[in-house]
């Protein structure tokens, strides 16, 4: 039986940061992270984790990998989370303008 957390929103505004989210708090641990990218200015997206919140963040690495290949958005993924629960969705390009990421939880 698996278990599936909301969608939340992953924001960057270009007034505060261009390529970096602030902290989105996924409720809980989860082992994979859904996530909808929206169209982007060409660049790599890669997730980064933090043990508590207001944390160091550092780029998380898997099996799998969690470093998405330069796109221009629209597309929708699963990378495996590992048990984290405070991500960050970094670009590898300053965004021209606002974008939002949907992000979700879910294990299994």
């Amino acid at each position: 039986m698996s278990l599936e957390g909301e969608w939340k929103d992953a924001t960057i505004t270009i007034a505060t940061d261009d390529d970096l989210t602030p902290e989105v708090d996924l409720g809980r641990v989860y082992n994979f992270l859904n996530i909808y990218a929206p169209t982007l200015t060409s660049t790599t997206i890669t997730i980064e984790v933090s043990e508590k919140s207001g944390g160091t963040f550092e780029p998380l690495y898997s099996a799998t990998g969690v470093t998405k290949a330069a796109s221009t958005g629209g597309w929708y993924d699963t990378f495996q989370l590992g048990g984290y629960r405070w991500i960050k969705i970094l670009t590898g390009t300053g965004q021209a303008a606002n974008r939002t990421f949907r992000v979700q939880g879910w294990k299994y």
